[in-house]
């Protein structure tokens, strides 16, 4: 019962950090600004963690490879506390495999998680700022999508398409690292 509840505080704990990490990343990449609330709270979420980073390693272009880093880190700290918790120590050789796979869930989980934001508020509040936010974070995935498929009597079916996809990504992912494990755990 303590390792369910420790795990349990752990990964939400872990899940909003490192998904606040991924979020800066993807608002730099995309060139959204941070003065909205959104992000203001992904900075302040963020900040304590990437600006110590910062002064030791430079960003370079478009991406921030420390917020990126900085997620990984983060739940590789988690997969290794929770393995010692376990008592799997042997184990601690597939932690940064476990991390990996983590990194891609969680990226997954936010993409879904953004365009299912801003589905709903182009329903609810079409001309709102996190509509905006939302709207230019999801464009460059919904782009291609667009050119390829037809509207439906006005109705863009592109978001719909694109969590399909992603959902089928997060189906391949559990299935390519349950075989990664698989594999790797008969050696320990």
């Amino acid at each position: 019962m303590l390792y369910d509840i420790v795990s349990f505080l752990l990964q939400i704990f872990v899940s909003v950090f490192a998904g606040a990490c991924l979020l800066r990343v993807h608002m730099q990449a995309e060139r959204v600004s941070f003065a909205n609330p959104l992000g203001q709270v992904v900075l302040l979420l963020t900040n304590w963690l990437v600006q110590p980073v910062r002064r030791v390693v430079r960003a370079n272009g478009r991406w921030d490879w420390v917020g990126l880093l900085l997620a990984y880190a983060l739940l590789l700290v988690q997969c290794v506390l929770l393995l010692l918790l376990a008592g799997a120590w042997p184990g601690l050789s597939i932690a940064p495999i476990w991390a990996f796979f983590a990194l891609l869930r969680l990226a997954l989980s936010l993409a879904m998680a953004i365009v299912l934001v801003h589905v709903v508020l182009s329903w609810i509040q079409p001309g709102g700022w996190l509509h905006g936010l939302t709207g230019q974070l999801c464009r460059p995935w919904l782009a291609g999508l667009r050119r390829m498929l037809p509207t439906a009597g006005g109705i863009d079916l592109s978001p719909l398409v694109l969590l399909l996809l992603l959902q089928v990504a997060q189906i391949m992912l559990q299935h390519i690292q349950a075989d990664m494990l698989s594999l790797t755990l008969p050696r320990l």
